[in-house]
């Protein structure tokens, strides 16, 4: 099997056999703090990347943003989403969709991107968004050894991320949250 495959399959089991996985969401939680920090025009366009259930999507397009979806495998997607508007693909293969939306919205997935492929998927995210929000743990997971497999795949500290991101794009905000970064970078 190949890391696509390896990956995709992790997910996919995580998804389908921990139902406690399902528990927490830190895209939810990000939803208001979102809007209130980014404060969006209706209609604005966003990917919500590596969505997982996808329901932080959800609220986003409640909310009267245009959403689509990305994630390594549907197999934890809501089933309210739409298909026309979800891409099944790693964050660092080449996938077709959409090339440019006003926002990206990515939380919690920088950490599980292997760490060689992290500079090409945030070059990615942001060469493809206006303006977009990374929520980044900055500790190992706890739900990987359910599947006996890690998660986080990359877990680094605040400076790190935060010099990766000045790489890429231009910071707006960046803050240290204990354990966790939030950052908002501007193409």
């Amino acid at each position: 099997m190949n890391m696509i495959d390896v990956e995709r399959a992790k997910y996919t089991e995580i998804w389908r056999d921990v139902p406690a996985y399902r528990a927490y969401s830190p895209g939810m939680e990000n939803v208001s703090r979102f809007m209130r920090v980014m404060n969006p025009e209706r209609g604005s366009t966003l990917i919500d990347i590596g969505c997982g259930t996808g329901e932080a999507g959800l609220e986003l397009e409640r909310l009267g943003l245009d959403v689509h979806w990305i994630d390594i495998t549907d197999a934890g997607l809501h089933p309210d989403i739409s298909r026309s508007k979800f891409i099944q693909a790693t964050l660092w293969e080449n996938w077709r969709g959409r090339y440019w939306y006003d926002y990206g919205f990515c939380c919690d997935v920088m950490e599980h991107i292997p760490t060689e492929y992290s500079m090409l998927v945030l070059n990615r995210i942001i060469s493809m968004c206006r303006i977009s929000w990374f929520h980044i743990c900055l500790v190992p997971d706890q739900f990987g050894s359910a599947i006996g497999q890690p998660l986080h795949l990359t877990v680094r500290p605040f400076n790190w991320w935060l010099e990766r991101l000045k790489f890429a794009g231009d910071v707006i905000d960046a803050r240290d949250l204990c354990q966790q970064a939030m950052f908002v970078v501007r193409q």
